[in-house]
């Protein structure tokens, strides 16, 4: 038998000095806490108290999860052996901090807590104890433990009633009412406290505290605590009217003593002070209008006025950073597009919009690093401002692309809107960088994809190497339309602009039934029909677009159907589309009307509105070619021939259509001059398919001739090269 057991039989046996001797024998080993309770036990029993809290207490320390040593410690407590001591009391409030574990050790710390709570509340420590016994009875404690509670609530409620602490006395209360919901007493106590809380507002003028408080006795059933808030909500109302009377009066009485002063003031020619004073007091609005009136210094109508100028100003910017495209291109204009630039981000200092407008003019310069700060800028301080389409077409011009089609497929899954599907269409907006940069861009971007079947690549692999990968575009006939169609806009498009007019139409149909229609597909499509000689459809499709077009691109859709009018040669419908056009904000409509004056014999008229046309639109090559040709039929050959040498030189060799009519009317300039040099120059460089048409049309041989001849029979016509299907049978 080891020591701990024969010190148990000694304790039994009563023979406590032979236990004690054992149990601390059998503590002085490995250190068993069992053996240190015993011996706190023991201490008890030969009623050395001290002893027994320092056993229990050391064990509570060592092994806080020992039960027994707490149950030891809370009855030497109860017996008030030591009476207080705050060591024994820190140990004791240890058992709150105990989980629970299993059903074993739940039941015990349930029973333990009792005891604890017990012992507390024998120390005057009503809150713990409240804690430990509220504690036992969640864990499933006896009645006994529910009732310690109850009588522990009730010496909370009885003590904050005595020190007059209403509030805390209604929320003990309540408590016992928690725990014990048939308990009379508590319930009449608690409407006692609460109505001695509403008559002490009811002292204090606190009217509303006191109907607020009396309507929770009420909610208790209490008859007369009802009388006392109806009583208490007259008050209130006859309180109400007086005080509303009486502050009438008082604002009465101060408004004319006001009035008087203004008035004296505004008399004396102190303006300023008269304003002040409105301010200061909340005068009469009209008044305060006046005296702002007449001091011309009405700073809110003045702040409104510099927020609107600002953001006309932003708008005014925006568009002129947009119109410069260009501007990193030539030296001359680089510095005008850099002061921009300065001045749009320092007027809107926490807007994305502008960032992501002037990051896309620099990148579609070739300005990418440059770029780059401006566009992430931009997405860093978008807060919701940014369309869908636009965090796009930043994410792709930032080199993310996987975040910017995992983007787009989200969008994709809805109903894009129109603006959104124009940056789905062309992320890298104002594109005119050079082929080597954007088939780099290409590389990266099908990296990035990878492999996966997806549209994405042959679209933007089509969009980013140019016609010559009109082929590429095939590969989207594989991908559903009904998610994907809006890409064959730019399909068809390609397909157009290289001439195959069947397959473009087609495609641009394909588009059409998309469920987000971009109005400029029918421009594209009514330009096909055209060139397949079924002009009463291409009518009917550019009928359609206007309608369909925003508000802001209205003039341009009614600018387009007057175009088709000036190249068959309806140039009085042309003129009136174009007129209503200019009223719908489309200005770049001008040059396209000066045309048709040109060609209803009112060449003058064109001139002055080429000369219009071209002081908005420096760049536009079109109206220079159009404004030589009327220079020329006012007989200025040398001022048209300075008009017609800008858009001859930037054909470059190549036969476009500009170039192809700055050569006709240059050629035709040169001869009236007699510079038959410069005459056949001009005409040698004249592709000889179209030389050999207009020959073989209008029976003409004479070098000028054919050329007058050609200019009749392209009508209005002097855009791209794909359109001189138009004409040319």
């Amino acid at each position: 038998m080891d020591d701990l057991s024969r010190g148990v039989v000694h304790f039994n046996a009563g023979r406590f000095e032979e236990a004690l001797a054992c149990f601390r024998a059998a503590s002085a080993g490995p250190r068993r806490p069992e053996a240190r309770v015993f011996i706190g036990h023991v201490a008890v029993a030969l009623g050395r108290g001290c002893e027994a809290a320092e056993s229990f207490i050391s064990v509570i320390q060592d092994a806080p999860r020992h039960l027994p040593a707490y149950a030891g410690l809370a009855n030497l407590l109860l017996r008030g052996a030591p009476a207080r001591d705050a060591a024994a009391e820190k140990a004791l409030l240890r058992v709150l901090t105990l989980k629970p574990g299993d059903d074993a050790f739940r039941a015990g710390l349930a029973e333990t807590l009792r005891a604890c709570g017990q012992a507390l509340r024998s120390l005057g420590e009503l809150g713990a104890a409240e804690k430990a016994l509220s504690r036992s009875v969640a864990l499933g404690g006896d009645a006994k433990a529910r009732n310690k509670l109850l009588d522990v609530l009730r010496a909370r409620a009885d003590s904050s009633l005595a020190t007059g602490e209403l509030a805390k006395a209604e929320a003990e209360f309540r408590k016992v009412l928690a725990v014990e919901p048939g308990d009379a007493k508590a319930r009449r106590a608690l409407v006692s406290v609460i109505r001695r809380r509403g008559l002490a507002h009811v002292a204090k003028g606190r009217l509303a505290a006191a109907e607020k408080t009396l309507r929770r006795a009420v909610s208790l059933g209490d008859a007369k605590a009802r009388r006392q808030r109806v009583e208490v909500e007259a008050m209130r109302k006859r309180s109400k009217k007086a005080r509303l009377t009486e502050a009438t009066l008082k604002k009465a009485e101060k408004a004319r003593v006001l009035r008087g002063r203004v008035g004296a003031l505004v008399t004396s020619g102190r303006l300023a002070l008269a304003e002040k004073a409105l301010r200061r007091t909340g005068g009469a609005a009209d008044q305060l209008a006046e005296v702002l009136a007449m001091r011309a210094q009405a700073d809110e109508a003045r702040l409104q006025a510099k927020r609107a100028a600002d953001g006309e100003r932003l708008r005014a910017l925006i568009e002129e950073l947009k119109a410069s495209g260009q501007a990193y291109k030539t030296s001359t204009r680089a510095h005008k597009a850099n002061h921009l630039l300065k001045r749009l981000l320092k007027l809107a200092p926490t807007d994305p919009r502008p960032r992501l407008i002037a990051g896309g003019v620099l990148f579609s310069s070739g300005e990418a690093r440059r770029a780059r700060p401006l566009l992430e800028a931009a997405l860093r301080l978008d807060k919701g401002e940014l369309a869908p389409g636009e965090r796009f077409s930043a994410l792709m011009k930032l080199g993310l692309y996987k975040k910017a089609i995992a983007e787009a497929e989200a969008l994709l899954d809805g109903s894009p809107t129109f603006a959104d599907l124009r940056f789905l269409q062309d992320p890298w907006e104002w594109d005119e960088r050079p082929l080597s940069d954007r088939r780099r861009e290409q590389l990266k971007l099908e990296r990035a994809l990878g492999r996966k079947p997806a549209p994405w690549g042959p679209y933007y692999r089509a969009d980013l190497r140019g016609p010559e990968e009109l082929r590429q575009f095939a590969a989207l006939d594989a991908f559903p339309k009904r998610r994907y169609g809006w890409m064959h806009a730019k399909s068809g498009l390609a397909s157009l602009c290289a001439g195959r007019f069947a397959e473009a139409e087609g495609r641009l149909r394909s588009a059409l039934a998309y469920k987000t229609i971009d109005w400029r597909t029918r421009g594209f499509l009514a330009e096909s029909l055209l060139c397949l000689r079924r002009p009463e459809e291409a009518f009917a499709q550019m009928d359609r677009a206007r309608p369909e077009a925003p508000a802001d691109e209205a003039g341009q859709a009614v600018a387009w159907r007057g175009a088709l009018d000036l190249w068959l040669g309806r140039y009085e419908p042309a003129v009136k589309r174009f007129d209503e056009a200019l009223a719908l904000g489309a200005p770049y409509a001008l040059s396209w009307r000066a045309a048709a004056l040109l060609k209803l014999g009112r060449a003058q008229e064109a001139l002055a509105q080429l000369d219009e046309a071209l002081e908005k639109f420096p760049r536009d090559l079109e109206a220079y070619v159009w404004r030589g040709e009327a220079k020329r039929a006012l007989g200025l050959h040398r001022e048209a021939l300075s008009d017609l040498d800008e858009p001859a030189l930037a054909g470059d060799g190549r036969a476009t259509p500009i170039w192809l009519w700055a050569l006709v009317n240059r050629a035709l300039a040169k001869a009236a001059l007699g510079d038959r040099a410069g005459l056949k120059a001009d005409f040698d460089a004249i592709p000889a398919p179209i030389k050999d048409y207009i020959r073989r049309k209008s029976g003409q041989q004479d070098p000028v001739k054919i050329l007058e001849a050609g200019l009749e029979l392209s009508r209005g016509f002097r855009r791209e090269e794909y359109k001189q299907a138009i004409w040319m049978e």
